[in-house]
Protein backbone atom coordinates (compact mmCIF):
# COMPACT_ATOMS: atom_id res chain seq x y z
CA UNK A 1 0.00 0.00 0.00
CA UNK A 2 0.98 3.81 -0.53
CA UNK A 3 0.66 6.16 2.21
CA UNK A 4 0.00 9.96 0.88
CA UNK A 5 0.70 12.98 3.16
CA UNK A 6 -0.80 15.99 2.57
CA UNK A 7 -0.64 18.51 5.09
CA UNK A 8 -2.19 21.77 3.37
CA UNK A 9 -4.68 20.43 1.58
CA UNK A 10 -7.45 22.67 -0.23
CA UNK A 11 -10.38 22.66 -2.78
CA UNK A 12 -9.30 23.57 -6.02
CA UNK A 13 -11.58 25.42 -8.05
CA UNK A 14 -11.40 26.01 -11.66
CA UNK A 15 -12.67 28.11 -13.93
CA UNK A 16 -12.46 28.52 -17.54
CA UNK A 17 -13.47 31.90 -19.01
CA UNK A 18 -13.23 33.41 -22.83
CA UNK A 19 -9.87 35.63 -21.37
CA UNK A 20 -8.53 37.35 -18.62
CA UNK A 21 -9.03 40.59 -18.53
CA UNK A 22 -8.65 43.53 -15.18
CA UNK A 23 -11.45 45.07 -14.04
CA UNK A 24 -14.04 43.45 -16.23
CA UNK A 25 -17.19 40.86 -14.74
CA UNK A 26 -16.93 37.16 -16.16
CA UNK A 27 -18.98 34.66 -16.05
CA UNK A 28 -18.76 31.23 -17.19
CA UNK A 29 -20.52 27.67 -16.99
CA UNK A 30 -17.16 25.67 -17.31
CA UNK A 31 -16.30 25.42 -13.83
CA UNK A 32 -15.37 22.76 -11.31
CA UNK A 33 -14.53 22.18 -7.45
CA UNK A 34 -12.21 19.01 -6.73
CA UNK A 35 -10.75 17.83 -3.72
CA UNK A 36 -7.06 19.29 -3.73
CA UNK A 37 -3.43 19.59 -2.67
CA UNK A 38 -0.33 17.99 -4.04
CA UNK A 39 -0.87 15.04 -1.98
CA UNK A 40 -4.04 14.26 -2.92
CA UNK A 41 -3.79 14.98 -6.41
CA UNK A 42 -1.05 12.06 -6.56
CA UNK A 43 -3.80 10.40 -4.53
CA UNK A 44 -6.29 10.76 -7.36
CA UNK A 45 -3.68 9.38 -9.82
CA UNK A 46 -2.29 6.52 -7.98
CA UNK A 47 -6.05 5.54 -7.93
CA UNK A 48 -6.69 5.57 -11.57
CA UNK A 49 -3.47 3.25 -11.87
CA UNK A 50 -5.38 0.89 -9.66
CA UNK A 51 -3.08 1.46 -7.01
CA UNK A 52 -4.23 0.98 -3.62
CA UNK A 53 -4.00 3.66 -0.79
CA UNK A 54 -4.62 5.69 1.88
CA UNK A 55 -4.33 9.68 2.23
CA UNK A 56 -3.62 11.50 4.87
CA UNK A 57 -3.03 14.89 6.31
CA UNK A 58 -5.14 17.54 8.11
CA UNK A 59 -8.22 18.69 7.31
CA UNK A 60 -11.07 20.95 8.82
CA UNK A 61 -14.52 22.52 8.16
CA UNK A 62 -16.55 22.43 6.04
CA UNK A 63 -13.71 22.57 3.40
CA UNK A 64 -12.60 19.51 5.18
CA UNK A 65 -15.86 17.88 4.70
CA UNK A 66 -16.23 18.53 1.11
CA UNK A 67 -12.82 16.96 0.69
CA UNK A 68 -13.83 13.68 2.58
CA UNK A 69 -16.99 13.48 0.48
CA UNK A 70 -15.07 13.86 -2.69
CA UNK A 71 -12.22 11.17 -2.07
CA UNK A 72 -14.97 9.14 -0.55
CA UNK A 73 -16.66 9.12 -4.17
CA UNK A 74 -13.38 8.17 -5.84
CA UNK A 75 -13.61 5.25 -3.22
CA UNK A 76 -10.16 6.46 -1.91
CA UNK A 77 -9.08 5.34 1.35
CA UNK A 78 -7.78 8.37 3.84
CA UNK A 79 -7.07 8.50 7.40
CA UNK A 80 -7.00 12.37 8.06
CA UNK A 81 -6.40 14.41 11.33
CA UNK A 82 -9.09 16.92 11.89
CA UNK A 83 -8.31 19.76 12.89
CA UNK A 84 -10.33 23.44 14.41
CA UNK A 85 -9.49 25.81 11.51
CA UNK A 86 -11.38 26.01 7.96
CA UNK A 87 -9.10 23.79 5.35
CA UNK A 88 -7.87 26.33 2.65
CA UNK A 89 -9.34 27.18 -0.91
CA UNK A 90 -7.08 27.38 -3.95
CA UNK A 91 -8.52 29.09 -7.29
CA UNK A 92 -7.14 28.49 -10.71
CA UNK A 93 -8.75 30.40 -14.06
CA UNK A 94 -7.84 29.69 -17.06
CA UNK A 95 -8.61 31.52 -20.52
CA UNK A 96 -9.20 30.41 -24.22
CA UNK A 97 -5.44 31.47 -25.00
CA UNK A 98 -4.08 28.59 -22.12
CA UNK A 99 -2.95 31.74 -19.61
CA UNK A 100 -4.10 31.40 -16.49
CA UNK A 101 -3.96 32.89 -13.00
CA UNK A 102 -3.41 31.04 -9.91
CA UNK A 103 -4.83 31.96 -6.40
CA UNK A 104 -3.76 29.66 -3.47
CA UNK A 105 -4.84 30.32 0.18
CA UNK A 106 -2.18 30.01 2.93
CA UNK A 107 -3.84 27.60 4.79
CA UNK A 108 -5.11 27.40 8.56
CA UNK A 109 -2.60 27.19 11.44
CA UNK A 110 -2.59 24.11 13.17
CA UNK A 111 -2.25 23.72 16.89
CA UNK A 112 0.49 21.67 18.54
CA UNK A 113 -1.78 18.96 19.93
CA UNK A 114 -2.75 18.69 16.02
CA UNK A 115 0.46 17.78 15.02
CA UNK A 116 0.72 15.37 17.68
CA UNK A 117 -2.14 13.41 17.41
CA UNK A 118 -1.04 13.67 13.68
CA UNK A 119 2.26 12.04 14.14
CA UNK A 120 0.27 9.61 16.35
CA UNK A 121 -2.37 8.56 13.63
CA UNK A 122 0.98 8.78 11.18
CA UNK A 123 2.99 5.73 13.22
CA UNK A 124 0.29 3.59 13.63
CA UNK A 125 -0.79 3.82 9.78
CA UNK A 126 2.58 3.36 8.02
CA UNK A 127 2.32 -0.28 9.38
CA UNK A 128 -0.10 -1.14 6.74
CA UNK A 129 1.93 0.70 3.89
CA UNK A 130 5.30 0.31 1.96
CA UNK A 131 5.43 3.67 0.06
CA UNK A 132 4.77 7.14 1.59
CA UNK A 133 4.67 9.84 -0.35
CA UNK A 134 4.97 13.40 0.89
CA UNK A 135 4.03 16.53 -1.18
CA UNK A 136 3.28 19.87 -1.36
CA UNK A 137 4.06 23.34 1.35
CA UNK A 138 3.56 23.06 4.89
CA UNK A 139 0.77 24.82 6.69
CA UNK A 140 1.33 27.85 9.28
CA UNK A 141 2.35 26.04 12.69
CA UNK A 142 4.54 23.32 11.15
CA UNK A 143 8.21 23.87 11.56
CA UNK A 144 10.07 23.60 8.24
CA UNK A 145 12.25 20.12 9.70
CA UNK A 146 8.60 18.46 10.53
CA UNK A 147 8.97 16.50 6.72
CA UNK A 148 12.56 15.43 8.30
CA UNK A 149 10.55 14.02 11.71
CA UNK A 150 8.23 12.45 9.42
CA UNK A 151 10.57 10.81 7.05
CA UNK A 152 13.08 9.47 9.98
CA UNK A 153 9.74 7.68 11.55
CA UNK A 154 9.49 5.82 7.79
CA UNK A 155 12.60 4.96 7.60
CA UNK A 156 12.73 3.43 10.87
CA UNK A 157 10.25 1.31 10.10
CA UNK A 158 11.87 0.46 6.82
CA UNK A 159 9.33 2.65 4.03
CA UNK A 160 10.58 3.84 1.19
CA UNK A 161 9.90 7.49 0.89
CA UNK A 162 9.16 10.06 -1.95
CA UNK A 163 9.35 13.93 -1.41
CA UNK A 164 7.95 16.67 -3.51
CA UNK A 165 8.03 20.24 -1.71
CA UNK A 166 10.58 23.26 -1.75
CA UNK A 167 12.36 25.83 0.13
CA UNK A 168 13.47 24.83 3.75
CA UNK A 169 11.29 22.02 3.91
CA UNK A 170 12.73 20.01 1.14
CA UNK A 171 16.73 21.03 2.73
CA UNK A 172 15.26 20.00 6.11
CA UNK A 173 13.73 16.63 4.65
CA UNK A 174 17.16 15.95 2.52
CA UNK A 175 19.20 15.90 5.56
CA UNK A 176 16.48 12.33 6.79
CA UNK A 177 17.56 10.62 3.71
CA UNK A 178 14.53 10.61 1.31
CA UNK A 179 14.81 7.15 -1.36
CA UNK A 180 13.42 10.09 -4.26
CA UNK A 181 12.65 13.94 -4.14
CA UNK A 182 11.59 15.70 -7.23
CA UNK A 183 12.73 19.35 -7.29
CA UNK A 184 11.94 21.38 -10.36
CA UNK A 185 14.72 23.99 -12.24
CA UNK A 186 13.27 26.77 -10.07
CA UNK A 187 13.21 24.79 -6.75
CA UNK A 188 16.80 24.28 -7.59
CA UNK A 189 17.85 27.99 -8.23
CA UNK A 190 16.24 29.02 -5.07
CA UNK A 191 18.31 26.55 -2.61
CA UNK A 192 21.75 26.82 -4.80
CA UNK A 193 21.48 30.67 -5.46
CA UNK A 194 23.16 29.80 -8.87
CA UNK A 195 21.48 29.87 -12.42
CA UNK A 196 20.90 26.62 -13.98
CA UNK A 197 21.09 26.30 -17.69
CA UNK A 198 23.12 23.65 -19.03
CA UNK A 199 23.43 20.30 -18.40
CA UNK A 200 26.57 20.45 -16.33
CA UNK A 201 24.23 22.87 -14.07
CA UNK A 202 21.90 20.07 -13.23
CA UNK A 203 24.82 17.69 -12.62
CA UNK A 204 26.73 20.19 -10.15
CA UNK A 205 23.09 20.58 -8.57
CA UNK A 206 22.44 16.87 -8.26
CA UNK A 207 25.93 16.43 -6.95
CA UNK A 208 25.11 18.87 -4.09
CA UNK A 209 21.74 17.10 -3.59
CA UNK A 210 23.15 14.17 -2.90
CA UNK A 211 25.95 15.44 -0.47
CA UNK A 212 23.25 16.67 1.64
CA UNK A 213 21.56 13.11 1.63
CA UNK A 214 19.36 12.77 -1.30
CA UNK A 215 19.32 9.07 -2.70
CA UNK A 216 17.55 9.42 -6.21
CA UNK A 217 16.93 12.73 -7.84
CA UNK A 218 14.27 13.66 -10.08
CA UNK A 219 14.57 16.48 -11.74
CA UNK A 220 11.65 17.76 -13.61
CA UNK A 221 11.46 19.52 -16.88
CA UNK A 222 8.44 20.18 -18.02
CA UNK A 223 8.15 19.90 -21.54
CA UNK A 224 11.33 19.36 -22.05
CA UNK A 225 11.02 16.13 -19.59
CA UNK A 226 13.39 15.10 -16.93
CA UNK A 227 16.87 14.30 -15.80
CA UNK A 228 17.19 11.33 -13.01
CA UNK A 229 20.36 11.12 -10.71
CA UNK A 230 21.09 7.99 -8.77
CA UNK A 231 24.38 7.12 -6.86
CA UNK A 232 24.72 4.62 -9.87
CA UNK A 233 23.20 6.42 -12.91
CA UNK A 234 22.32 9.13 -14.54
CA UNK A 235 19.68 9.97 -17.12
CA UNK A 236 17.93 12.38 -19.59
CA UNK A 237 14.51 11.37 -20.44
CA UNK A 238 12.92 13.51 -23.32
CA UNK A 239 9.43 13.05 -23.20
CA UNK A 240 6.48 13.27 -26.25
CA UNK A 241 5.51 16.75 -27.86
CA UNK A 242 1.76 17.27 -27.21
CA UNK A 243 -0.12 20.41 -27.41
CA UNK A 244 -0.95 21.11 -23.59
CA UNK A 245 -4.57 21.82 -22.21
CA UNK A 246 -3.82 22.09 -18.35
CA UNK A 247 -0.45 21.65 -16.77
CA UNK A 248 -1.75 21.93 -13.48
CA UNK A 249 -1.05 18.62 -11.27
CA UNK A 250 1.32 17.31 -14.15
CA UNK A 251 4.25 16.78 -11.23
CA UNK A 252 1.48 15.48 -8.94
CA UNK A 253 0.83 12.74 -12.15
CA UNK A 254 4.64 11.94 -12.49
CA UNK A 255 4.96 11.79 -8.45
CA UNK A 256 2.11 9.45 -8.42
CA UNK A 257 3.29 7.62 -10.95
CA UNK A 258 7.02 7.03 -9.58
CA UNK A 259 5.05 6.18 -6.20
CA UNK A 260 3.13 3.28 -7.99
CA UNK A 261 6.46 2.26 -9.89
CA UNK A 262 8.40 1.79 -6.77
CA UNK A 263 5.79 0.24 -4.94
CA UNK A 264 5.54 -2.64 -7.77
CA UNK A 265 9.52 -2.80 -7.57
CA UNK A 266 9.70 -1.96 -10.86
CA UNK A 267 13.21 -1.48 -12.28
CA UNK A 268 14.84 2.09 -12.95
CA UNK A 269 13.82 2.66 -16.50
CA UNK A 270 10.28 1.24 -16.13
CA UNK A 271 9.66 3.63 -13.14
CA UNK A 272 11.23 6.51 -15.00
CA UNK A 273 8.87 5.95 -18.03
CA UNK A 274 6.00 5.24 -16.09
CA UNK A 275 6.05 8.24 -14.05
CA UNK A 276 6.78 10.58 -17.21
CA UNK A 277 3.91 8.93 -18.86
CA UNK A 278 1.43 9.98 -15.99
CA UNK A 279 2.88 14.00 -16.26
CA UNK A 280 2.64 14.02 -19.80
CA UNK A 281 -0.76 12.00 -19.50
CA UNK A 282 -2.65 14.64 -17.34
CA UNK A 283 -1.59 17.90 -19.00
CA UNK A 284 -3.75 16.76 -22.23
CA UNK A 285 -6.62 16.95 -19.52
CA UNK A 286 -8.88 19.68 -19.13
CA UNK A 287 -9.11 18.03 -14.98
CA UNK A 288 -6.60 18.55 -12.78
CA UNK A 289 -4.74 15.17 -11.58
CA UNK A 290 -6.46 13.39 -13.99
CA UNK A 291 -4.77 10.08 -16.35
CA UNK A 292 -6.28 8.08 -19.16
CA UNK A 293 -4.97 4.89 -18.30
CA UNK A 294 -5.07 3.91 -22.01
CA UNK A 295 -3.27 7.14 -22.82
CA UNK A 296 -0.40 6.23 -20.05
CA UNK A 297 0.59 3.35 -21.96
CA UNK A 298 0.78 5.10 -25.13
CA UNK A 299 2.99 8.05 -23.66
CA UNK A 300 5.34 4.96 -22.36
CA UNK A 301 6.39 3.62 -26.00
CA UNK A 302 7.43 7.26 -26.47
CA UNK A 303 9.33 8.18 -23.85
CA UNK A 304 13.31 8.29 -24.44
CA UNK A 305 15.88 7.47 -21.80
CA UNK A 306 19.68 8.13 -22.05
CA UNK A 307 22.54 7.91 -19.96
CA UNK A 308 24.70 10.92 -19.50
Amino acid sequence: MIATITLNPSVDRRYNINELKVNTIQRTDDYQATAGGKGINVSRVIKLLDGNLTAMGFIGGYAGKFIKAELKKLKINNSFTKIAAETRSCINIIDHFKSSIEILEKGPEIKVSEKDRFLFDFKNQIKKVKVIIISGSLPEGIENDFYQEIIKIAKINDKKVILDTSGEALINGIKAGPDFIKPNQSELESIFNFKIEKEIDYLKAANKLQKMGAKNIAISLGAKGMYFFSQDSKYKIEVPEIEAINLTGSGDSLVAGLGVAVQRNMDIESSLKLANACGVANAVEKQTAYVDLKKVNNYIDKIKIKEI
